[in-house]
């Protein structure tokens, strides 16, 4: 075939989701019919492409279910007992010469350049161009085979299986012949899965001056069509597609996927009505259920705007308009739009619905600004904009603001002041004047000189004058210079910086292992409570045992331990949160007390005459510190006792046989603590 020059305003490669793995693989594809599945691959490798034409592809069926059911032997068939390569050259010109894509495929096998032409400069076919060749015969031969079922049959990428049975379903697999590193690919299919290919949804005509613009549903379809027909009608009943290749997506990248596809149709007259429908391709030449018509008509563009040429104020908050239109022109407008800007530069903000096109004047009622730019719009039945210059309004206001609310502030500890309140409404607001007083009989000032525009300030304080308290209020201000009632008065408490006087322990008693302390208030007015807190000597860390009212003047601390040293210190805290000197506010107790501790808590003795013994039983407090063992003394009642046994703390039980009858024997039982703690000795007496 002689080199073949393709001319193309517009191409993009859509193919079956060949994916560009760095792995050469095949990538199948299947559509299932009535009676006959349609199978179709290629590579996702250019080099490896070119290769697998020389070498041709093997198609393998393997039978998976019949009647439901999986087959345990599958059934597996070579359906091209030879490699399938392109067909010979002089085999394809019948199909060349009814269909443009399948001599793109001949020119990508069999020419001995692929060259490319634009009809200007720019277009996409130059920058494809600017690619290699190899790249070149690729790209646009998976993009005329997705464009040509038949022309991918007869390059042997696309395969025809018409012995198929519906009661079965069957997995392709395709391979390049003797081509072990390309990656083989399956496609699981059955003639169950054939369904009717379904009309694109979203089809929808917005006319404009001698155009209309067609959208329709990319994203719901692009899985199923490669690439669309939009056809045309000016009496409903004829149709005939309005381009000579069908639609395909330019747009639609990874990484900014489309979801709507458009197109423009370009018209010779506006008033005249035409009918659109539209239908789907597949990648087998398939052509999907056509959409119902639609139906759209040019419209006229507008050129002649609105001019706005008289106001009258009804008051600060109401205005008539007037303007001046042609009346020859009504027909083509949908009518008009009102729009406001406190400044000639705007943003403008549409305050009116669409008004009809004969009508000429508005009342408008909102709250105007002090300075109001008024434009009017012409709205063409295309929706297109037409707007006037601007026209200026100011109405006469003599009514000031409302009364700001919502006045509150904080003073920090460096005496920085932080106001806020809620803003006033208005659309003439100025701002704010900022009024300040030291007493509460103190005529207030104003601080800030001028309108404060916010609605937060933050003023200063000085923290050594004899004050405690400060005053605010604020007056809202409008454009016009009129000036609202002045808040509330804001009352703000200067921080503190001085700590409270310490308070002074004047007392404090040892007495059954307690400690009971009493002390003396602290002598300043802005006390807020106390903390008592203690540690043992030696140590550095301060442990709060008890938060204190302002009435509480003693307290008995009954968690100590016998025979340890504690100190104790009270300190005052004041409302600005500031604490007492620890100085002068500390005691030093010594921790003693000789009353035993109960450490046995279970004691038994069972006297066992058959087996000429008496058993005893007994058991610990587990809380009472580190228990060492026990000593038992013994004796007969009447009789002094000695000392029995020496048991440590893991004996529990014990039997004494050494016994006479008719004896009345008492056990005293001496707990042996790890500390100096005296233990509560226990007596037990037995009859025997």
């Amino acid at each position: 075939m002689s080199k073949i020059k393709l001319l193309f305003l517009f191409l993009l490669f859509i193919s079956l989701g060949y994916s560009q793995d760095k792995k050469p693989r095949v990538m199948v594809n299947a559509r299932a019919q009535k009676d006959q599945i349609l199978i179709r691959w290629a590579l996702n490798s250019p080099s490896e492409w070119q290769k697998a034409n020389k070498k041709g592809f093997i198609v393998t069926r393997t039978t998976i279910f019949r009647d439901g059911n999986v087959l345990a032997k599958p059934e597996k068939i070579v359906l091209t007992p030879k490699p399938l390569l392109p067909e010979p050259l002089d085999l394809w010109m019948d199909l060349v010469q009814k269909d443009n894509n399948a001599a793109i495929i001949a020119q990508s096998i069999y020419g001995e350049s692929f060259e490319i032409t634009s009809a200007k400069e720019g277009d996409l076919s130059k920058i494809v161009n600017m690619a290699d060749e190899l790249d070149q015969r690729y790209t646009f031969a998976l993009y005329a085979a997705d464009m040509s079922f038949s022309g991918a049959v007869k390059a042997g990428w696309g395969y025809i299986d018409t012995n198929v049975k519906k009661n079965e379903v069957y997995a392709y697999q395709v391979r390049v012949f003797e081509s072990p590193k390309v990656k083989e690919s399956s496609y699981m299919i059955g003639l169950k899965d054939y369904g009717a290919l379904p009309a694109p949804t979203d089809f929808i005509a917005i006319p404009d001056d001698k155009k209309v613009l067609l959208s329709w549903d990319y994203e719901t379809f692009k899985r199923i069509y490669t690439s669309y027909m939009v056809e045309k009608s000016s009496d409903g009943i004829n149709y005939t597609p309005i381009a000579t290749t069908p639609l395909v997506n330019l747009n639609d990248k990874d990484e900014h996927p489309s979801k709507t596809m458009y197109y423009i149709d370009t018209l010779s007259v506006n008033d005249k009505v035409y009918q659109y429908r539209l239908y789907g391709i597949t990648s087998f030449g398939e052509k999907g259920e056509v959409t119902k018509p639609i139906s759209a008509t040019g419209v006229s563009a507008i050129v002649t705007a609105a001019r706005l040429v008289d106001y009258n104020i009804v008051n600060s908050n109401e205005v008539n308009l007037e303007w001046d239109y042609p009346k020859e022109s009504e027909g083509f407008i949908q009518g008009y739009e009102i729009n406001l800007a406190n400044n000639d530069r705007g943003p403008y903000k549409v305050v009116s619905k669409i008004i009809p096109p004969t009508e000429r004047k508005l009342n408008f009622k909102e709250n105007l600004f002090p300075s109001n730019y008024f434009t009017i719009s012409v709205v063409g039945k295309n929706n297109q904009r037409l707007t006037s210059q601007s026209m200026l309004v100011q109405p006469v206001d003599s009514i000031p603001p409302a009364k700001p609310t919502g006045l509150e502030g904080v003073i920090d500890s460096l005496g920085v002041v932080r106001l806020k309140w809620k803003p006033n409404t208005e659309k003439d607001l100025r701002g704010y004047r900022i009024l300040k007083a030291n007493n509460a009989d103190e005529e207030f000032v104003d601080i800030y000189h001028q309108s404060y525009v916010g609605n937060d300030y933050k003023d200063s304080v000085s923290l050594k004058m004899t004050n405690s308290k400060v005053y605010y209020r604020i007056a809202a201000e409008d454009m016009r210079f009129n000036i609202s009632d002045v808040s509330d008065v804001l009352v703000l408490d200067k921080p503190d910086k001085i700590p409270p006087a310490a308070p002074i322990f004047k007392d404090y008693d040892n007495k059954d292992g307690k400690v009971h302390l009493k002390w003396i208030r602290s002598y300043s007015e802005d006390v807020v409570g106390y903390s008592l807190r203690r540690r043992e000597k030696g140590q550095e860390k301060w442990l709060e045992i008890k938060q204190i009212n302002d009435t509480i003047q003693e307290f008995t601390d009954d968690r100590v331990e016998n025979r340890k040293t504690y100190q104790y210190a009270i300190l005052a805290k004041d409302k600005s949160n500031l604490w007492s000197s620890l100085d002068h506010s500390t005691i030093t107790v010594n921790v003693l007390n000789f009353t035993p501790v109960k450490i046995i808590t279970f004691l038994q003795g069972v006297a066992d005459r058959e087996n000429k013994k008496i058993v005893l039983t007994w058991d610990y407090a587990k809380n009472k510190g580190k228990i060492l063992g026990v000593s038992i003394y013994k004796n007969t009642k009447g009789s002094p006792p000695t000392l029995w046994k020496e048991l440590n703390s893991n004996v529990l039980t014990l039997e004494d046989k050494n016994l006479q009858i008719n004896q009345e024997l008492e056990y005293h039982f001496v707990p042996n603590l790890e500390s100096d703690s005296p233990a509560k000795a226990e007596t037990l007496t037995v009859i025997y």
